[in-house]
């Protein structure tokens, strides 16, 4: 049987590498009993499959995996094997069976997310600096950020203005002035990745007058998108 699981990933397990993470779920499972399937060959691999990477340091309330288990379970006692196994890195957020084998994997599936951005600014910022930035933003035919090469010191530009879809900027209420709480739907998956701090990037070269770093980054969401272009969640997108 093929069960989809939401999670999210906590301040606690905030630190995980993406590796970490599938190695840490598999250790979960295997505490739990439950009966994980996995795949055939000389060095067989549990069957799990996850949505999309994420970014040491940055939280999710929505990161989403599919386990294929050997034996048919009622999703209350995959429930009941799981959470006294959970980390606190982990909270387990709901679950769906997948009646369809040939549902698509999750990967392939994802083309947005969602992410709430802390920025800090070196002086206080007004709301009309902020508003305007954004202005700026939509009105840019390019925004070019420099991508390093993965074990290079190479660099290639990216436009990452195609794949930016929401902005929404406003200075944090409460603090000294120098915050602010960027929330963004940009492009994700295998047709392009647009990262959370690219997008902090972009805004600088939108004009923004004061030097910004980014404090803290949290994935509010991973999409699907239907036959008419509505993001649905994985889990609305299984029969």
């Amino acid at each position: 049987m093929l069960i989809r699981m939401q999670f999210r990933k906590t301040r606690a397990g905030r630190f995980l590498s993406h590796l970490d993470l599938m190695h840490t779920w598999e250790r979960v499972i295997r505490r739990s009993g439950l009966p994980l399937g996995f795949t055939q060959g000389f060095n067989p691999h549990p069957k799990m499959n996850f949505a999309s990477a994420l970014a040491v340091g940055t939280t999710s309330d929505t990161e989403y995996m599919d386990l294929d288990f050997t034996e048919d379970l009622t999703l209350e006692q995959i429930k009941e094997a799981l959470l006294p196994a959970v980390p606190p890195a982990f909270e387990i957020v709901d679950m769906k069976l997948v009646t369809d084998k040939k549902v698509p994997s999750l990967m392939s599936i994802i083309q947005r997310a969602t992410y709430t951005i802390r920025l800090e600014y070196v002086a206080e910022v007004t709301q009309a600096e902020l508003d305007q930035t954004v202005e700026n933003f939509w009105h840019m035919e390019e925004n070019i950020i420099y991508r390093y090469k993965k074990d290079s010191k190479d660099k290639k530009a990216v436009n990452i203005r195609p794949g930016v879809y929401t902005i929404v900027l406003n200075r944090e209420e409460g603090t000294d002035n120098k915050h602010a709480v960027l929330d963004i739907i940009v492009q994700s998956g295998n047709d392009g990745n647009i990262r959370p701090e690219e997008v902090a990037y972009g805004l600088m070269n939108a004009g923004m007058p004061l030097v910004q770093q980014v404090v803290r980054i949290h994935r509010t969401g991973l999409y699907a998108l239907d036959d008419d272009g509505n993001m649905i969640t994985p889990l609305q997108a299984v029969n």
